[in-house]
């Protein structure tokens, strides 16, 4: 959790990245086709409902002037869209200091307000040529990373 001191003022913003997990994984963005036998699976990734609701600066560390914090945390969703877990990413670099924790438990209240369409698998068959069938959809849990970026203006992006 890097911070660099700024003499602006506390806010924070937010930015959803691809997850790390598999050097091929497909960016949050992209739906992902897989091919088994004479099935099709479509990989839907989870998408956002409204807006996102911006973590508050921690008041403890605008007192200090800690200045800007970037965090990196992995949220879980389940397959009703609820995130159900906030952790420090171990995906990406985060840079420990004498706020982080407080950062993250500024990140995890913001998160909890979060509303996500679950990620989903969606089945079809191949009825020849390039034609397929609807078969199902199911909702499936996933993660993915977000960044936080904490500024001392009082913004969080």
């Amino acid at each position: 959790m890097a911070c660099r001191t700024s003499t602006d003022g506390g806010a924070a913003s937010i930015e959803m990245m691809p997850t790390q997990e598999a050097p091929q994984a497909p960016s949050p963005k992209k739906v992902s086709l897989e091919i088994q036998g004479d099935i099709v699976v479509n990989d839907i990734p989870p998408t956002s409902i409204g807006e996102l609701a911006r973590p508050v600066y921690p008041a403890e560390a605008l007192a200090a002037h800690a200045g800007r914090c970037v965090i990196y945390a992995t949220i879980t969703i389940d397959a009703t869209g609820a995130v159900t877990e906030v952790l420090t990413s171990w995906q990406r670099l985060n840079i420990p200091n004498r706020y982080s924790d407080q950062f993250l438990e500024a990140a995890k209240a913001g998160v909890r307000k979060w509303k996500f369409e679950p990620a989903r698998l969606v089945y079809y068959q191949k009825v020849g040529g390039d034609d397929l069938k609807y078969l199902r959809a199911e909702a499936v849990p996933s993660r993915t990373d977000v960044k936080f970026t904490f500024e001392e203006s009082g913004t969080v992006r």
